[in-house]
């Protein structure tokens, strides 16, 4: 059976004449699209300065080895005197002239907007009059043939009268190619009206997040009456967010609080959100938020203790090395008397930080082993590969499992990547699944990324919105040869992105514990030490709202549409 665009049902038609052409159209075989009811509007003489003119074609007919055809279809009981047409004694227009005029004015916007990749010349055009109230008999007037004409008598074999209408406008065969015939349905019924505004989406769907985000943050502050607790959570479950909250809250209070975590561009970002929050006035100085690695070098600074880095930069100088030193820094620090120790340590990531530095980070504390510590984590996002629990009492345990960052297409995809379970509340926006680009080869895949951040561009995103997520840096990665796009930089440093000077360009384990309303995952093909199952998880969890997932051929790949295609069948079982 034909296409019909929209497929509605006869008995909505409002106009009977029109229903009856579209209950016998319904007898056209597979491969013809018919369009009904179908409105246009064209410049008179296609001038762009000249006013508008509006028309409508009742059916419009297609098919990839026929062409297109154009039905006018009138009902009641027309009378043609001369050149004159009337029903019931009202005067009308010509009819034929009318079907004319709307095929003309298509195949013109079909030109136009495919830039005559498809034009007249490709495909069979003609017009049909249709009067399914009357029949006629006598001569015709001369702008009319009977093989364009089907009256009361013939509508019930209107299918074979379409096909004897197609034969008698063709010069030539028709042929279009499948990407031909996709095209010319595109230029009439453009992919613009799915176009929205994904700026104002994502707006809407942030707000409603944030409200999620401040409901489940005010409930958990009651972990707070306790001392010493571990707060387990997926990804986009807000742990970073509580913890701040959690620091915050002590120093407003007057304790003094020092707030570690592991990537120093999450670091950053906490700086800034703390700055820019009233509370931090009031604490005046009683939160300090750092790095492990440069509070030890901040204490060994303070202290005259040798902070030399090894030229190779080796891992286990940074996990084993380092909470020696800062150790050894308390020890000269607190014989001096300058030793500053906290009343309570929050640590967010931390699934990241080495078995070693929790003794040195219980020493930071003002009452040691009994001082007021939260710990924060993920273990599905550790770097350590095999993620284990801090080895420290930390009797107050709670686990978070409701998603209140990304949207419920990205929290249950990603979930599913992860084989984790998350919690999605039903106020939670859906927004768009995650969207895959495949590229046969890294040459295609610069092209793919700055092709997806141009239609972001264009569809009201700004550049601090979105984060291209790679396996390599900037400038080791497949982007190093591309400054900008359409003339917006891309950049590699955070704070930069955050004031809006472009696009970043970054890795999973940089971007890790921050976020992005729009993420460009690229580089996806095979897993290594570079990039891990783990990797892909956080930078698929990092998208707030929008995920693009620029694949190729490879493991990262396989786990990308595994991934997908389970997300799609738990919402075809009713998934939330």
């Amino acid at each position: 059976m034909a296409r019909f665009m929209p497929d509605v049902r006869a008995e909505d038609i409002i106009h009977d004449s029109e229903r009856i052409v579209y209950e016998a159209l319904r007898g056209l075989p597979t491969g013809f699209v018919v369009l009904h009811s179908f409105p246009w509007l064209r410049p008179a003489r296609d001038l762009a300065s000249e006013p508008l003119r509006e028309g409508e074609a009742d059916f419009v007919v297609l098919h990839p080895e026929r062409g297109l055809l154009v039905l006018e279809v009138k009902g009641g009981r027309p009378e043609l005197a001369g050149r004159a047409w009337s029903r019931a004694g009202k005067a009308m227009r010509d009819p034929f002239d009318q079907a004319r005029r709307s095929r003309y004015a298509l195949l013109d916007a079909i030109e136009e907007r495919t830039r005559k990749r498809v034009h007249r010349g490709l495909f069979t055009h003609g017009d049909v009059v249709v009067f399914p109230h009357a029949t006629f008999a006598g001569p015709l007037p001369v702008n009319s043939d009977p093989r364009i004409l089907v009256d009361a008598s013939g509508v019930a074999t209107l299918p074979a009268s379409i096909e004897v209408a197609f034969k008698a406008w063709a010069r030539s065969e028709t042929h279009l190619r499948a990407h031909e015939f996709a095209d010319l349905l595109d230029a009439l019924m453009p992919k613009l009206r799915l176009l929205r505004c994904a700026s104002a989406e994502v707006s809407a769907e942030h707000d409603r997040i944030v409200q999620i985000t401040l409901d489940q943050r005010a409930t958990l502050l009651g972990l707070l009456e306790n001392d010493r607790v571990l707060v387990e959570g997926t990804a986009g479950s807000g742990k970073t967010l509580l913890a701040l909250e959690f620091a915050l809250t002590l120093s407003d209070r007057g304790e003094r609080v020092l707030f570690l975590c592991y990537n120093r561009h999450l670091c950053a970002w906490l700086q800034d959100q703390a700055k820019h929050d009233p509370r931090t006035q009031h604490a005046a100085g009683r939160l300090e938020i750092s790095t492990f690695h440069s509070c030890a070098r901040g204490l060994a600074k303070r202290a005259r203790v040798d902070f030399d880095v090894p030229d190779s930069g080796e891992q286990g100088f940074w996990d084993d090395e380092v909470p020696l030193i800062m150790e050894q820094a308390l020890e000269v620090l607190r014989a001096r008397g300058e030793a500053e120790l906290f009343d309570a340590v929050v640590i967010d990531e931390a699934q990241d930080f080495a078995p070693d530095w929790w003794v040195t980070i219980e020493s930071l504390s003002r009452a040691g082993r009994d001082g007021r510590l939260y710990a924060f984590l993920d273990l599905n996002q550790s770097l350590r590969g095999a993620a284990k629990l801090p080895p420290v009492a930390l009797p107050a345990r709670f686990r978070i499992t409701t998603n209140c960052r990304n949207t419920k297409a990205i929290a249950r995809s990603s979930a599913a990547l992860a084989h984790v379970d998350v919690r999605l509340l039903p106020g939670s926006p859906f927004g768009e699944s995650p969207a895959v680009h495949r590229a046969p080869s890294t040459a295609a895949e610069a092209g793919l990324v700055l092709a997806a951040l141009r239609q972001l561009f264009h569809q009201g995103i700004k550049p601090q919105q979105i984060a291209l997520i790679g396996p390599s840096s900037y400038a080791k990665g497949t982007l190093a040869n591309h400054a900008e796009v359409d003339g917006v930089p891309l950049i590699d440093d955070s704070s930069d992105w955050r004031r809006g000077a472009g696009v970043l360009v970054t890795t999973a384990r940089a971007f890790k514990g921050l976020e992005a309303d729009v993420v460009i995952a690229y580089g996806l093909g095979g897993f290594g030490g570079l990039f891990t199952l783990t990797d892909l998880y956080v930078a698929w969890t990092r998208a707030r709202h929008r995920l693009v997932l620029v694949c190729q051929p490879g493991e990262a790949r396989a786990a990308v549409e595994a991934a997908l295609a389970e997300a799609e069948r738990a919402l075809g079982e009713g998934g939330a």
